[in-house]
């Protein structure tokens, strides 16, 4: 009795011990940071995401003066310029890059607390984000999959036309549960699956005065282009590697972020574009147009599906996003098999 009365003192006296180290060290924490604003933090990301002080203004709901005042204090505290003016837009210096990169898990990590993400918890409704078009292909796998897991979540699509400043935002500021993107916004913070492999096609309308069927580089080369409109960088390269298959450089005459406002252009007009394959299989009885052959082929555009590494912390959503990976990689062998 007397040894198991000492046993549970000294044990006692261990965990009070444990229980005053970790005081301290949560004491040094706050002592550390109790004179630095974290709501500093999320103008921070916000003006590194948006490359502007107005813009960042906006996507937080403050006046910019707000975000000057913010920023003057960050400058301060890290000694640092921080965004240097390039142009309109605002460049990060190496400092602010290095402050983004080490404090993005964290940060993120810290969101999802807030938002109270569990471990079972099943939400009622899911955020996707992306363009218009890859919707097409995305949405309706991930209405089959809620079907099965929870058929009442409701399904929000929400659509930036591929811009990337906006579903970097809504990644970090947890405006959308998943987006599908041919940017693959990598980050240690986040999860980009590669889930589709869109080839692209040549088109023009079906009455071109002088195209139809195969053509050579030489007839494409007298002829007027429509780019899509992207800040990805996966489709600049491709555009460039189209370009060096063509031996030459397309005149551009209309550019645009929308696949159907580019067929609409295609139809009423003399000029050619690419689309998706997927896209012509779908519109080309709906819109005078028709694809038009070279004797090579075109790179294919990959599509990503991205999401935060800390929402997995949550059960239901790591059942669903496997789920659907699983829809989508199978029917990615099934293409590249065909």
């Amino acid at each position: 009795m007397i040894e198991g009365e000492n046993t549970n003192f000294r044990d006692s006296s261990e965990v009070r011990g444990l229980d005053s180290m970790k005081e301290n060290i949560l004491t040094d924490r706050f002592k550390m940071v109790k004179n630095f604003d974290l709501n500093l933090l999320t103008t921070f990301e916000a003006v590194f995401i948006h490359r502007s002080g107005t813009k960042a203004a906006d996507a937080l709901g403050i006046t910019p003066s707000a975000v000057s005042q913010a920023l003057g204090r960050l400058r301060v505290h890290y000694n640092d310029a921080l965004f240097i003016r390039d142009g309109k837009a605002l460049a990060p210096t190496t400092v602010a890059v290095g402050i983004h990169e080490g404090l993005a898990e964290a940060y993120d990590n810290l969101v999802a607390k807030l938002q109270n993400i569990s471990f079972d918890s099943q939400p009622t409704r899911i955020v996707v984000h992306c363009s218009s078009y890859i919707s097409m292909f995305t949405l309706n796998v991930i209405r089959k999959v809620l079907d099965e897991i929870a058929p009442d979540c409701e399904i929000v699509h929400s659509s930036s036309d591929n811009s990337i400043a906006e579903m970097e935002e809504a990644l970090i500021f947890r405006k959308a549960d998943i987006i599908f993107d041919a940017h693959p916004h990598i980050s240690h913070s986040r999860v980009s699956q590669h889930i589709a492999s869109e080839a692209p096609v040549m088109i023009c309308r079906r009455s071109h005065p002088r195209l139809s069927g195969s053509v050579t580089r030489e007839q494409v080369a007298q002829e007027s282009h429509i780019f899509v409109d992207s800040e990805s960088a996966s489709l600049l390269s491709n555009r460039l590697s189209i370009n060096t298959l063509l031996q030459f450089d397309r005149k551009c005459r209309f550019i645009s972020p929308s696949q159907l406002s580019i067929i609409s252009m295609v139809e009423s007009s003399d000029m050619l574009a690419f689309i998706s394959e997927r896209f012509y299989q779908k519109m080309k009885n709906s819109f005078d147009i028709q694809k038009i052959n070279l004797e090579f082929d075109f790179p294919s555009q990959p599509v990503y599906m991205i999401y935060n590494k800390a929402a997995l912390n949550n059960q239901f959503f790591s059942l669903l996003v496997r789920k659907a990976a699983d829809v989508f990689l199978q029917d990615l062998q099934k293409n590249s098999q065909s």
